[in-house]
């Protein structure tokens, strides 16, 4: 068996990151196996000390690192320099890991050495309303992801280091996004791992904070768009291109699940993309991405 490193990334975290622990502590994957790397990256709250709490005594290997607020892109890179085996599991502190979910993941890179990332088979319970929309959506996701998200999925750690890691420069959103676009173009694959299932529990959520979490990826598009010259992130910003795209998606939701609430898919997309043009509006003013292209990772 491989050791493999879990990392994950906390930001006030207090009230959820228990759920996290617990998984991790319980993965019927070796321990002696297993490093635990947490990177607090601007915690005011007491999430620091429940994760010393959580893992003292243990026998998992922690690891706890401070960013200083820096940002997704610094803190994933200080788990990779701190990283040991062939693996990075990331973890997101609300997750509930199946016992098996870190051996199904090492598993499937074990069998599948020409992949650099992959990503988990994730269900979301969430009761349907019209700003949980986004999430049916996932049901029409490709098994051939374009990209690989870090919630959940294993990287491996020769791939992130062929393409020199994560981009410290990224602050918010999108250094998966990044980093999963530059493995793929230096020639590892990107795939889905049927056999990890991950499940969470999403809260409700408001209009106003739907509209903040989508402009927070409009403004991450932005520096996306001019370090990959990624033109389809500025098109996926119209609303009218969005409103007409929606209706397929709509009547394909439709058919699986019955519920007419996803009829709406098309006001939600609409919606969801006047938000994320505005973020990308708002980086362009503040220069965020600019300098992307003088030296990229």
């Amino acid at each position: 068996m491989k050791k493999v490193t879990i990392g994950l990334c906390v930001r006030n975290s207090e009230k959820v990151v228990h759920i996290a622990l617990n998984s991790i502590l319980t993965q019927d994957y070796p321990h002696k196996l297993m490093k635990l790397v947490v990177v607090d990256d601007g915690c005011t709250d007491n999430t620091i000390p429940i994760v010393n709490q959580f893992v003292s005594g243990g026998d998992i290997d922690l690891t706890v690192l401070v960013s200083g607020g820096k940002g997704l892109g610094t803190s994933r890179q200080m788990i990779v320099n701190n990283a040991e085996g062939d693996y990075i599991v990331w973890v997101d502190d609300d997750f509930l890991l199946p016992k098996n979910y870190v051996r199904n993941q090492i598993d499937f890179m074990e069998k599948n050495l020409t992949v650099g990332a992959a990503c988990p088979n994730t269900s979301r319970t969430v009761k349907l309303s019209f700003t949980s929309l986004g999430y049916s959506l996932f049901l029409l996701q490709n098994k051939r992801p374009v990209v690989i998200g870090t919630g959940g999925a294993v990287f491996r750690l020769k791939a992130i280091n062929a393409v020199r890691g994560f981009d410290t420069r990224i602050t918010g959103a999108g250094e998966d996004h990044d980093i999963s676009h530059r493995i793929k173009r230096a020639g590892w694959m990107l795939s889905a791992n049927p056999s990890a299932h991950l499940k969470r529990d999403i809260p409700p959520m408001t209009l106003g904070a739907l509209w903040k979490k989508h402009k927070w990826y409009g403004y991450a598009n932005h520096f996306l768009f001019h370090k990959n010259n990624e033109r389809k992130l500025l098109l996926e910003t119209y609303p009218l291109k969005a409103f007409l795209g929606g209706f397929k998606e709509a009547f394909q939701l439709y058919r699986i699940t019955k519920e007419k609430t996803v009829l709406a898919v098309p006001f939600y997309k609409s919606f969801t993309s006047s938000a994320e043009l505005f973020g990308f509006i708002r980086a362009h003013i503040t220069g965020y991405g600019h300098l992307s292209t003088k030296s990229s990772s």
